[in-house]
């Protein structure tokens, strides 16, 4: 809408010829011209805001997108460069609340589709970027790409059997495509289908064979599905390729732990150490090797020694710590723990344990609640944590606050027999000897060696009618 029509319309096609030739200031005065004679167009203004974005004027044609979205809210070029640059920019929630305003004016728009289900994954928006990636194969027809998204979107949700379908009609349609290998692996990995999920990190490595990184993804894999042979194949290929690959060595001595092959693991980080100078990390590995072999002081001379090799390495003064208290040498166990909270004071399993020690003893209560506290607020839903806060009000008397605390351990690792060995020993306390009998059972049925449990059940009357209402080493 031009008043004055001949003068706005000349001036208006002068700025478009010279924005066309790259002169660009001078086509802002011709749509500045333009616009003195009719300031109630929409187009002049989108035209003065694209000459300031090439300009990269952003401020300015943002303001001039805005001024001719006032006079026509439904302009779809300001509404486009608007949602752009708002996009490039970050402005994430002004973006989508454009695009919206643009799908409104067509439903049927791919690149608003598209962009705007882009934008809802930004914004963590998941039902809705599924939504519509739905809607654009619907309407637009199958690729691999769009399967692909959906599928990503999918698994990300949780909905692992419709991610599978979606991502395998993506591989029909693109069987080469490495990156849906991967993503199918990933999906049966979290759906616990591993040997599945093995199979197309091995299928993905036929296509990229140079991969380290995919025979990790297949070596974990096949260690969840329990094909040790295959794991330990797959992070040797991986040691051929990147000799000093740390997480494939680690890999390696935990596929061998879980099979109990202590001489085979040790013989392996002996030939490491050897050929990479006696890394401290590499003493670490061993001494738990030893500690899960039984072979307490061999455990201890290992952590020693990583200690020895670098004094400022946390983790080794934290193993330190756990062979020292293991071996009853409590007070140069608390002050290994205390260099790890020196080195590293937001240590959570170092807060935890330090606290613990002194629960276990009666000692420093208040301080071990603290310490405790420290480490959940660090990891809020960790069982371990918790069941030691529960027995450090235990330990204050505090019985209503423990059991509220160790029931909540119990729920997150009820494969864990000290947790229910303390809820026992709250429920005892309490006098309701059902409910001890039942979480002693419980322990015992878990670790049938815990004779000390088994003594207290025989301590217990056979029959009760009155109801009422050692720690976690790494």
């Amino acid at each position: 809408r031009m008043r004055e029509p001949q003068g706005a319309y000349g001036a208006y096609l002068r700025g478009l010829m010279l924005e066309r030739s790259q002169r660009l200031p001078e086509a802002l005065d011709a749509y500045r011209e333009a616009l003195h004679q009719d300031r109630r167009s929409p187009l002049l203004h989108v035209h003065l805001g694209s000459t300031h974005l090439k300009l990269g004027q952003m401020d300015k044609a943002v303001q001039a997108f805005e001024r001719a979205l006032a006079l026509d809210p439904r302009q779809p070029d300001a509404l486009r460069w608007l949602a752009m640059l708002q996009a490039s920019r970050g402005q994430l929630t002004e973006a989508v609340a454009a695009y919206e305003r643009l799908r409104e004016a067509d439903a049927h728009d791919q690149f608003v589709l598209s962009t705007l289900a882009d934008l809802y994954v930004m914004q963590d928006e998941l039902p809705k970027a599924i939504a519509l990636y739905e809607q654009l194969i619907s309407e637009f027809g199958s690729s691999s790409q769009l399967h692909f998204n959906l599928g990503v979107l999918q698994g990300r949700s949780g909905q692992f059997m419709d991610a599978i379908e979606e991502l395998s009609r993506a591989l029909e349609l693109a069987p080469k495509a490495l990156e849906v290998r991967v993503a199918l692996g990933l999906t049966f990995e979290l759906a616990g289908r591993a040997s599945e999920a093995a199979a197309h990190y091995e299928a993905a490595l036929s296509l990229s064979p140079l991969n380290a990184r995919l025979y990790h993804h297949a070596a974990r894999a096949h260690v969840a599905a329990r094909e040790y042979a295959q794991a330990v194949a797959s992070y040797e290929a991986a040691l051929d390729l990147t000799p000093n690959d740390f997480d494939a060595m680690m890999g390696l001595v935990r596929v061998w732990l879980a099979q109990a092959q202590y001489d085979r693991a040790v013989a392996f980080l002996g030939r490491q150490m050897r050929l990479m100078d006696d890394p401290p990390e590499l003493y670490v590995a061993l001494g738990i090797v030893y500690r899960e072999a039984r072979q307490a002081h061999e455990a201890l001379r290992a952590f020693e020694r990583a200690v020895a090799l670098k004094a400022d390495y946390p983790q080794a003064h934290f193993y330190l710590a756990a062979q020292l208290d293991q071996l009853g040498r409590r007070e140069p166990a608390r002050a290994s723990l205390r260099r790890v909270l020196t080195l590293e004071p937001e240590h959570p399993d170092a807060l935890n344990y330090l606290g613990y020690l002194d629960a276990e003893e009666g000692v420093h209560l208040e301080e071990a609640r603290r310490l405790v506290e420290r480490a959940l607020e660090l990891d809020p839903a960790n069982g371990a944590y918790l069941d030691s806060l529960g027995w450090v009000h235990y330990k204050m008397g505090r019985l209503p606050e423990a059991v509220r605390y160790l029931e909540q351990a119990a729920a997150l690792l009820d494969t864990d027999p000290v947790i229910f060995d303390h809820l026992g020993e709250v429920y005892f306390t309490l006098k309701d000897l059902e409910q001890a009998r039942r979480n002693w059972q419980r322990a015992l049925q878990l670790d049938p060696h815990l004779i000390a449990i088994r003594e207290k059940l025989d301590r217990l009357p056979q029959q009760t009618t009155v109801r009422s209402p050692s720690h976690r080493q790494p």
